[in-house]
């Protein structure tokens, strides 16, 4: 069954870990003024730090495609030469921390988005996108580190080798014949960047259905990400390992696990369960906006009596689920509004938006929101009691911003969600403060004309509790909050107090009630410093927020980092020897039984073979290392109709040692012969080929 928000019991315990860390982080890092938040909370912009790190890694890696020349026999030279310059060495280092560095972030954001449960619905968009763009970062960095053809390369190359065969495989079976692959290289650098631009597309559709998308983060971010990953670059420039030499095998290599963590788990377990793991997994991921979807309390619904075609729910609806059409009723208004339930994700901001009250959520009428304040407080008001009305999210409500209800009082609940809360908080006074609590999805719902009701109607002060601008579950229900609350300064001045605070802040929220507590006003000011005092107190607010902020991000960074260790792909004291085969087998119905003068008909651009369907037998290998049969098997010709070439590739390692290696094939579908039969000696580390000869018609050893 499909929960509301606060009914997520799993995701909410997990959020409100998360949110306990945002929590100590805007403490350490936040400059308040008057008691709102600024932004200088790096979670708060993971998504923008994602787009930041993709302009990072174009603008270094242009620098980088400028030096680079690709093939085999010139790339690893190259990326030496890049490296031994110190702008060369901070742009490939910086390049690389920032590729590591951007896998984290996106891991980041989407674990956010996850634990506030922000996937599914109308974000299903943002959410699938998101993770297809993922992979194909991944797949752009695992063919960053195939350019520079270094021991990681050589891994890379011998797993794609024994995964994809074929004519791949053979190109790289030998070091003189990788040598003749620099179109290979060039196919994989045009690919690293025409892949790396389809990334600006994907962004595109990830943020398709928001309104005023965002896509620069704050220029302090930018700033200290750019400094971190300098300083890091510096205090550790990337290195490149041994070139690659396929005549060897790769001991133990330092790895970037971030792209190339697959390559030790598929050497131990195959290629079908890791990447069906992998698969499973995603695939899961993918589907978890149905899978996990919840329930809101919208769609939003239009009365349209008493829509008067302002256009102002259609401006600051932030998911575009509000379009205007003209008017085909007697009304004089020209246009009316249009929900789009498939978009609408019930923040209720149009609401808030729409004073006339021409705007309802389906599962939450403004009328019953209304009803349940004048209750509550026409009940403390027959007891003696003025209490706070506070007005806030959902967010807060359910991980814990305010006081602890009283557990003698029910909460008025609407579709058994909880509606309406009763506290009291002491802090220092000897009467505690009465509380009642209104929940709403955002704190953008807010219409200014409830906080007058509630002080007409008895409460002593109207408190107004929002997630920080940056932070909004909704996007910018506290922007449009701001504006309407700034229009109506008669309200701030009657003891309405607004507050930004991170959800979970208990501390901030009651360190304002102590205030209401004692009579502050809501428009009071903190008593005012001298320039001076504003000069160095504000300068170290800031050096303190910047110093935590960098701290933060060179652990995050940091933690990427991380994930580059040494990683064996075979033992010193093993040997291996490589089988290649590219060989037509014999046809099965040879041109000779065409008649005579059948072949004088066919024209010149056809092969006698094709009228007979051209079909070849497969052929057959089978090899003996010192009398023992260590391979048997058959390859099959390719092509629709068995007409290609027929190509294989066996691996197997040895100790090192000499060894009396004979190999028979059959090629006609009759007979065995005998293509090779001599002594091998292979060395420790060494790889020994043998690769078919099509003239020679037998196996030579390299």
């Amino acid at each position: 069954m499909k929960r509301y928000y606060p009914q997520r019991r799993v995701l909410r315990r997990l959020e409100r870990g998360w949110t306990r860390i945002e929590v100590l982080l805007n403490r350490l890092t936040s400059d308040k003024v008057d008691g709102q938040v600024r932004p200088w909370n790096p979670l708060y912009h993971l998504g923008t730090l994602a787009i930041f790190l993709l302009i990072v890694l174009a603008v270094t890696g242009t620098y980088l495609t400028i030096f680079y020349r690709p093939g085999a026999d010139r790339a690893y030279e190259t990326v030496m030469g890049i490296s031994h310059s110190w702008l060369g060495s901070l742009m490939r280092t910086v390049h690389r921390y920032a590729a590591d560095g951007l896998l984290l972030v996106i891991l980041l954001h989407a674990l956010k988005m996850f634990l506030s449960d922000r996937f599914w619905g109308s974000r299903w968009l943002a959410w699938v996108s998101g993770w297809l763009l993922l992979i194909l970062i991944w797949i752009i960095g695992v063919m960053g580190y195939w350019l520079v053809w270094d021991q990681r390369a050589q891994w890379l190359t011998e797993y794609a080798i024994g995964l994809l065969k074929g004519a791949f495989a053979l190109a790289f079976i030998t070091p003189e014949i990788a040598s003749r692959t620099f179109a290979f290289f060039v196919i994989i650098l045009f690919l690293h960047i025409f892949l790396s631009v389809l990334i600006v597309l994907g962004i595109l559709v990830h943020e398709l259905r928001l309104s005023r998308a965002r896509w620069w983060s704050p220029r302090w971010l930018m700033v200290g990400t750019g400094l971190v990953l300098v300083a890091l670059a510096m205090a550790r420039p990337a290195t490149s390992a041994p070139p690659a030499d396929l005549s060897r095998l790769v001991g133990t290599v330092s790895l970037d696990h971030w792209y190339l963590g697959f390559l030790r788990p598929t050497s131990l377990w195959g290629n079908l369960p890791f990447w069906g793991a992998a698969g499973l997994v995603m695939a899961v991921l993918l589907a978890l906006p149905w899978l996990a979807r919840g329930r809101t309390m919208g769609p939003a619904v239009v009365a349209e009596p008493a829509c008067t075609g302002c256009t102002l729910c259609f401006q600051q609806c932030p998911y575009e689920a509000i379009e205007m059409r003209p008017r085909t009723d007697e009304a004089h208004y020209p246009s009316r509004a249009v929900v789009n339930p498939a978009l609408c994700t019930g923040c209720g901001i149009c609401v808030g938006t729409c004073a006339p009250g021409g705007m309802e959520l389906i599962g939450l009428p403004t009328s019953r929101l209304r009803e349940t304040i004048q209750e509550a407080l026409t009940s403390a008001r027959a007891a003696g009691q003025a209490p706070v009305v506070i007005f806030t999210c959902q967010r807060h409500t359910t991980l814990g911003s305010l006081p602890e209800a009283l557990p003698d009082r029910e909460p008025t609940k609407v579709f058994s969600q909880p509606l309406l809360l009763r506290h009291a908080w002491s802090g220092s006074n000897p009467h505690p403060l009465p509380l009642v609590s209104l929940s709403l999805p955002c704190a953008g719902m807010l219409q200014p004309t409830w906080a007058r009701e509630s002080l007409k109607a008895g409460a002593r002060a109207v408190l107004v509790l929002s997630c920080p601008e940056d932070d909004c579950a909704f996007r910018e229900g506290p922007r449009w909050l701001a504006e309407r609350l700034g229009r109506r300064h008669a309200l701030v001045r009657q003891g309405v107090y607004w507050l930004e605070a991170a959800p979970g802040d208990r501390h901030a929220v009651t360190t304002l009630l102590t205030r209401i507590a004692a009579g502050a006003p809501a428009d009071e000011q903190p008593p005012a410093d001298t320039p001076q005092q504003r000069g160095w107190r504000g300068i170290a607010r800031r050096l303190r927020s910047g110093l935590v902020a960098l701290a933060l991000l060179t652990l995050t960074f940091g933690l990427a980092l991380t994930a580059e260790r040494p990683t064996t792909a075979s033992t010193l004291n093993t040997s291996m020897i490589r089988l290649g085969l590219a060989h037509p087998g014999k046809l099965k119905a040879p041109s000779s039984e065409i008649a005579p003068e059948v072949m004088t008909k066919l024209p010149d651009s056809v092969a006698p073979e094709q009228v007979l369907g051209g079909e070849r037998f497969p052929v057959h290998l089978r090899v003996e290392v010192d009398g023992k049969t260590v391979l048997e098997r058959t390859y099959r010709p390719r092509g629709l109709r068995r007409e290609g070439i027929t190509y294989g590739l066996e691996s197997w390692t040895l100790p090192p040692g000499s060894y009396r290696i004979r190999i028979w094939m059959m090629d006609d579908g009759e007979a065995w012969r005998l293509v090779f039969d001599d002594r091998v000696e292979v060395e420790a580390g060494r790889v020994r080929t043998l690769l078919y000869d099509e003239e020679g018609a037998v196996f030579h050893l390299y």
